[in-house]
């Protein structure tokens, strides 16, 4: 008996994991084809072993909510996932689907007969509304192809990309694991079929997604979006809207301005170039972000000069490089530091060297842009606080408050019953006036006010013709200092061809911090402008990069759910 022990060991080690995977996904491949239109079409083949165990089939459950922001705090985006065909062994299989509000529910097989033994089911599926699109301009398909939620051992998983419109980027990444471990497949090949990501051994829990960088000008942008338990909101909507007509009316009367915009000659005090646009529009764009490289240059830290490449090493197109001047430390402020980031890297030293055409190919650049974009956003809203342009109070309690009760009132509106709908709607008034509060609670103060109308009057000034200039009341006269000192600004607005415009004809120097380039061309206004153009489209690109260069995870992007056996 002395034995017993180790034999009782050895054999719990050989008969556990064959208990454990009795019944067991041999393999999981999903098909996925990606469209012009942002559609893809996606067949899953799944080989299931039932073993030994007697069941009807098999169930299959996708998520319909889309991971990313919508456009609005009050909408959330989702999936529109079409089922085209449902089969077992190569034959149709029955099946009912049920149409949840945040997923799809698939229960596959016949209640009146049982199966055992190793069987193959396909489920082909259209998704609509399933790409993210990030905000400055890029796009990927960022899917859980298995999803984390199986019941079963799966032996392995695999995903084909296909691509026959020439539709993905190389940036690709694949994820395996728990949901939020960024741990990496076994492996990525590219074929002549298209990109196979692989992974094998998930253990019930674990899954598998695929992340791919999309070409953003290729495919049409369509995102979907609803209200959350919409016949809740309809309830609630003339109460809501009473309360929001009464906050606006609170909040023009307090900071009213007027609607008449008078022309102005020169900035407004105090406002750099690249917070002309902010205050404006009220967002941080890529014009911004050139407007600050201009100014940057007039200041001395950065040169421009326009160069010849090559592409296919028979034509020739314009490019610019940019060369550091002074360290970017002494910068006059933060933005501008990371500006200077921006280009050179937060290491940069004196006389380093950049194309504008890296800053679009360059994809570990790319990654880090996306970091110092977040802390430009960030560096703006501080500056523009600290000047007196906007209040400082944010009450971000307060409004993480109204959206906390709002969110668990929308979470329990399926299972509310009639008399608890108009609770329900008071409850949706009241937190959504808390939010509105807490919204207005950070807006611009009187002289953010008097800032945004004294700006577009500049802008007028700089946009119009020289005809319409005439009409001005004491308008200065045209130099050439005139147009280098306003040309930063005139970017930010997204005048710039304009004001280039009025200087046509007219000699002006060609400046220190631009080289023209080769071939002895006269400086040109108009061309200066077009140049400085492609700026901003580079920044738009660059900062558009992909979570699929990195930063993922298992668990992550759209689709994911489970399955398992009935």
């Amino acid at each position: 008996m002395k034995f017993a022990a180790p034999l009782l060991f050895v054999c719990t080690l050989f008969l556990v994991p064959t208990i454990t995977h009795a019944e067991k996904i041999d393999s999981f491949l999903s098909d996925i084809t990606l469209h012009k239109d942002s559609s893809f079409t996606v067949t899953e083949i799944i080989q299931y072993d039932f073993g030994s165990e007697t069941r009807h089939g098999i169930f299959r459950y996708i998520p319909t909510k889309h991971p990313e922001p919508a456009s609005a705090w009050y909408l959330e985006r989702y999936l529109d996932i079409d089922i085209e065909s449902v089969t077992r062994d190569g034959s149709p299989e029955p099946y009912t689907q049920d149409d949840e509000r945040d997923r799809i529910y698939l229960k596959i097989g016949n209640a009146n007969e049982t199966i055992t033994g190793l069987h193959t089911y396909t489920i082909s599926y259209t998704v609509k509304g399933g790409l993210s699109f990030e905000q400055y301009g890029g796009a990927e398909l960022y899917w859980n192809v298995t999803g984390n939620e199986w019941e079963v051992y799966m032996l392995s998983a695999s995903a084909l990309l296909r691509d026959p419109e020439g539709l993905f980027t190389s940036e690709r990444a694949c994820y395996r694991g728990r949901e939020g471990d960024a741990g990496s497949c076994k492996s990525t090949t590219v074929g002549e079929d298209g990109t196979i990501f692989r992974s094998v051994e998930l253990v019930p829990g674990e899954g598998m997604t695929i992340a791919n960088a999309v070409i953003r000008s290729k495919v049409e942008k369509m995102v979907l979006e609803r209200f959350p338990a919409l016949w809740l909101w309809v309830s609630g909507l003339a109460l809501w809207l009473l309360g929001l007509v009464y906050f606006v009316y609170r909040f023009r009367t307090r900071y009213k301005t007027g609607n008449t915009i008078i022309p102005q000659y020169e900035p407004y005090e105090g406002v750099k170039p690249m917070y002309t646009g902010v205050l404006t529009d009220g967002s941080l764009d890529p014009r911004d972000i050139t407007a600050g490289i201009v100014y940057l240059a007039e200041q001395g830290f950065v040169k421009i000069e326009k160069i010849e490449a090559k592409v296919l090493y028979f034509f020739e197109v314009d490019d610019y490089r940019i060369r550091l001047l002074k360290p970017v430390i002494s910068a006059p402020n933060g933005f501008l530091r990371q500006v200077l980031s921006l280009l050179f890297g937060e290491t940069a030293s004196v006389s380093d060297l950049v194309t504008l055409s890296s800053l679009k190919t360059n994809t570990s650049k790319q990654r880090e842009n996306r970091i110092i974009l977040d802390a430009l956003k960030s560096s703006v809203k501080k500056d523009l606080v600290s000047n007196g342009f906007f209040e400082k109070g944010t009450h971000t309690m307060l409004f993480v408050a109204g959206l906390i009760v709002l969110a668990i009132v929308l979470f329990v509106s399926d299972v509310i019953n009639l008399e608890g709908q108009f609770v329900a709607a008071t409850i949706i008034f009241v937190s959504s006036l808390v939010i509105v509060m807490a919204i207005v609670a950070r807006r611009r103060t009187r002289k953010g006010y008097e800032a945004r109308d004294y700006l577009e009057g500049f802008k007028l000034f700089l946009s119009v013709t020289d005809k319409e200039r005439m009409e001005f009341h004491n308008a200065p006269e045209k130099n050439p200092e005139q147009f280098m000192e306003y040309l930063p600004y005139a970017i930010a607005f997204g005048v710039e061809k304009k004001w280039a415009k009025v200087f046509e004809g007219i000699t002006i120097p060609n400046p220190d911090w631009y080289d023209a380039g080769a071939g002895g061309a006269s400086f040109s206004a108009v061309n200066l402008s077009t140049s400085l153009g492609a700026f901003s489209t580079a920044f738009a690109s660059s900062s558009g990069s992909s979570a699929s260069s990195g930063g993922g995870s298992s668990g992550g992007g759209g689709g994911g759910g489970g399955g398992g056996s009935w």
